[in-house]
């Protein structure tokens, strides 16, 4: 599929540009993440520098570390983050970097916890005091695109306690982060107008550097595709693909989706496959509606190929909606393409 599809209508960007010729509008919503002003924050946006004392972090290295260090299962295990263990020795080397993470608390001598106490607002410190621990998050202090997050307990018996119920919030505070990071790198550039739109019960904001993939409108399916110019292993093919029909009542379900993708896969994708029993299955939302998810690997044996995908499916006013992400990147991770075309995707609004 991927490689040996004739890309349809690439003319799209062309046509689309609206009646004054000018180029279409940027999608804004994530120009706000990156102060000016300030350097550019450094470092992989998915490596967490961790500071924290060696006898608080053997208390809560087994539930920080499994938080934020867990895997997807697509072609293989991939992971979210990497947590890299730092000498507070070297803050100054790591200070401007993405994302920082310091744990302490108020009664150890530690280096790290001193500093805590030192750099955190008194205010902070006594709630901390009074509650027994807490999470407090800086966003672009030191740099842009920063965050710095603190974990701070009253004394280690608490630091232990709160780090047990705060380990899944940090873990969602820097997928929210790195999801917005990419949404900010993929609208960039101007997205294809909304005029392209009018025909269909919903709208996108899909960057330009997409080109129409297929537009069967009988099928009531439209799928836009990312492929650098030149054939480059380091550069995945990305799709987005929506696909609706008529449905009076909400009967969603992962019987329904899975069903659903298989028979786009086939009809669609020259022959996308997937095996249902390995991909992951969860509720979760969509441009604030409620969705069906599922997530895994797919292959295409007449092409001997393969990548990772995930498909969501929500109802609105009498219609099913699902709406595709695939990826062909057999040179690397397919994760942080999935979470890209996740944000890219969330942009759906129904009309």
């Amino acid at each position: 599929m991927r490689k040996f599809i004739f890309i349809l209508l690439i003319g799209l960007l062309i046509f689309g540009c609206g009646k004054s010729g000018k180029e279409p509008a940027r999608y804004t919503k994530f120009d706000d993440l990156i102060t000016s002003g300030k350097p550019l924050a450094m470092g992989d946006e998915r490596d967490v520098y961790l500071f924290c004392d060696s006898d608080n972090w053997a208390a809560l290295k087994p539930f920080i570390q499994s938080s934020i260090e867990r895997e997807l299962v697509l072609v293989y295990p991939e992971q979210y983050f990497k947590l890299i263990p730092t000498n507070i020795s070297e803050l100054a080397k790591y200070d401007n970097y993405r994302n920082l993470l310091f744990i302490g608390d108020l009664e150890s001598g530690g280096k790290v916890s001193r500093h805590m106490q030192e750099v955190l607002a008194s205010d902070f410190i006594s709630r901390v005091q009074q509650s027994g621990g807490d999470l407090f998050v800086a966003k672009n202090h030191a740099s842009r695109d920063q965050m710095t997050m603190f974990l701070l307990g009253s004394n280690p018996l608490n630091l232990g306690k709160i780090g047990a119920l705060q380990s899944d919030k940090i873990f969602d505070l820097l997928i929210k982060r790195y999801a917005l990071r990419q949404g900010y790198q993929a609208y960039l550039q101007p997205v294809i107008p909304s005029s392209f739109f009018e025909p269909y019960p919903f709208s996108l904001q899909i960057p330009n550097t997409f080109s129409l993939f297929s537009n069967d409108k009988l099928g009531r399916f439209l799928s836009f595709i990312y492929r650098a110019r030149a054939e480059n292993r380091e550069i995945p093919d990305k799709y987005v693909s929506i696909y609706y029909e008529d449905m009076p009542e909400d009967k969603l379900d992962f019987e329904w989706l899975i069903a659903k993708r298989q028979a786009l896969g086939e009809k669609h994708f020259e022959g996308d496959v997937f095996a249902e029993e390995t991909v992951r299955k969860e509720r979760t939302k969509l441009a604030g509606y409620e969705a069906w998810r599922i997530v895994g690997a797919w292959t295409n044996e007449k092409h001997l190929i393969g990548g990772a995908f995930q498909s969501y499916a929500f109802w609105h006013q009498g219609k099913a909606y699902l709406v595709d992400n695939s990826v062909f990147f057999p040179a690397g991770e397919k994760l942080p393409t999935l979470i890209e075309l996740f944000v890219i995707s969330n942009s759906i609004e129904i009309k």
